[in-house]
């Protein structure tokens, strides 16, 4: 599919090429200026080449500026409330600055969190000390995990790792 490209090139301040070119990619719109202007390599000159023809961008602009009401001119960034300044070192006063918003929904994230479940790795070592012991008198991680409703792959870890073969 064809694209129109906008070229514009300038040699400090002269222009050497304005117009336009259609293709497919913006290398042959490239290759196209070289050939224009005559030169094998466009080092020194400053050149842009862009889809959007460039006329159609100075309207644009030009249109925006002369309207009376900015009302639909969207900011390019929101408006964000200002942090209130504190000191954070060793002169500091003893009492802890307020967390900021982030801090604070973290911290109610947190809080809101569900008990750890019995049985996962690392929490709830009295379940696991009952699940080497049935372990120890069958020697079937496949019936241990279907006793206690547990993954065979998690039992066999922590065989592994606690060494309840030795």
């Amino acid at each position: 599919m064809n694209k129109l490209y906008w070229i514009v090139c300038d040699d400090k301040e002269t222009n050497v090429f304005e117009g336009r070119y259609q293709g497919r990619t913006r290398g042959e719109a490239l290759k196209f200026l070289k050939q224009s202007i005559g030169r094998k390599t466009l080092n020194g000159l400053v050149f842009t080449i862009t889809e959007i023809p460039v006329p159609l961008i100075r309207e644009i602009v030009a249109e925006i500026l002369a309207s009376e009401d900015v009302s639909n001119v969207v900011p390019l960034t929101p408006s964000q409330p200002e942090a209130s300044p504190g000191r954070y070192d060793a002169f500091a006063d003893a009492t802890e600055p307020e967390p900021t918003p982030a801090e604070a929904t973290q911290i109610t994230n947190e809080t809101s969190k569900p008990a750890k479940k019995v049985g996962n790795p690392g929490h709830g070592d009295d379940h696991w000390s009952k699940v080497r012991t049935h372990w120890l008198e069958c020697r079937s991680v496949k019936q241990t995990a279907e006793h206690f409703g547990l993954s065979p792959n998690s039992i066999k870890t922590r065989i592994r790792r606690e060494g309840w073969n030795k």
